[in-house]
């Protein structure tokens, strides 16, 4: 029987759904279904590569997923939070471990990753590869709808295990002071973060 490409893209999607992390080739062989037809039949229905839409999935699930459970039920974390963090729907962030060989560079930050939790003080997000504690990095967050705001610096406190969407790692970063001066943050994106605060509802938790 001959699969039309949006039956194709069911399939595919169905897959990932069970298998957040599987390969291109695994998902081929499973279905029985070349690679190429699979790239084809992706990029005409979603106009996407299936890295892209494969990333597109497991953005979606992670968010579903964390709205559903509190994030500080997930998992043990022993870390204690100055004040309570808010959730922001389908927020991510981007991250680069701090390296004093380089400058920043937008184009070296790493794929959106779901936030998982945020306040003035840090916040936490998903990742397959996580930073070493105690190391710091750079941080770009986009919220739904809007542009990345300007760049966020902190420290790794934590980074656990987990398995939420395929996701590998939960990090947990606190920021560096808001001060503006070099390897500081600037006191406008604490601005933001505060009316954020507001603006959103906090867990009943008091733990990273």
């Amino acid at each position: 029987m001959t699969l039309n490409s949006r039956e194709v893209v069911q399939k595919v999607d169905s897959q990932l759904t069970s298998h957040p992390n599987a390969a291109l080739k695994i998902i081929a062989e499973r279905l029985g279904i070349a690679a190429q037809i699979i790239e084809e039949s992706l990029h005409e229905v979603e106009g996407l590569s299936f890295h892209e839409f494969r990333a597109n999935k497991r953005l979606a699930q992670a968010f579903d997923q964390l709205g559903e459970n509190s994030p500080a039920l997930i998992g043990p974390y022993e870390t204690p939070r100055g004040r309570r963090r808010v959730i922001i729907p389908k927020t991510t962030v981007r991250y680069q471990p701090h390296s004093p060989l380089h400058w920043m560079r937008k184009s070296s930050y790493s794929t959106q990753c779901p936030l998982v939790d945020l306040s003035r003080d840090g916040l936490a997000f998903l990742t397959d590869h996580a930073p070493m504690p105690e190391k710091q990095v750079s941080m770009l967050l986009k919220f739904p709808g809007g542009e990345e705001v300007p760049r966020l610096k902190g420290r790794v406190v934590y980074a656990v295990a987990t398995g939420i969407a395929g996701y590998r790692y939960r990090v947990g970063v606190q920021f560096l002071p808001f001060v503006d001066r070099r390897g500081c943050n600037a006191i406008k994106v604490l601005d933001l973060l505060v009316n954020l605060e507001q603006t959103y509802t906090p867990f009943a938790s008091d733990k990273a």
